[in-house]
């Protein structure tokens, strides 16, 4: 297994119920799998434990976006777009 560096790691519980958890880890090597350089799941979702969106790229199926039980494939620019891309995806859930 290649080692990776934890670079992003957070948790935050909404009063509306709803929980949004960033987890990115920065690869020493790429691989197929992430060509980028990353390893990331970036989540929001219930507490209940329903899935609202949720940024991934699980070894095998690359870059993906779920939303609810529907998945679609993600194009990866820079890590920055990718986090800018979550935030306005989890905008609609966050209440205001």
């Amino acid at each position: 297994m290649c080692k990776a560096t934890l670079i992003l790691n957070t948790r935050i519980d909404y009063p509306n119920g709803v929980i949004v958890v960033q987890r990115i880890h920065q690869l020493a090597v790429t691989n197929e799998h992430a060509a980028h350089g990353y390893i990331y799941q970036l989540h929001c979702g219930t507490r209940t434990g329903v899935t609202l969106i949720r940024f991934d790229n699980e070894t095998g199926k690359g870059d993906h976006i779920h939303e609810g039980n529907a998945q679609r494939p993600y194009i990866f620019s820079t890590l920055t777009q990718l986090l800018n891309d979550f935030a306005a995806a989890i905008r609609p859930h966050l209440g205001a």
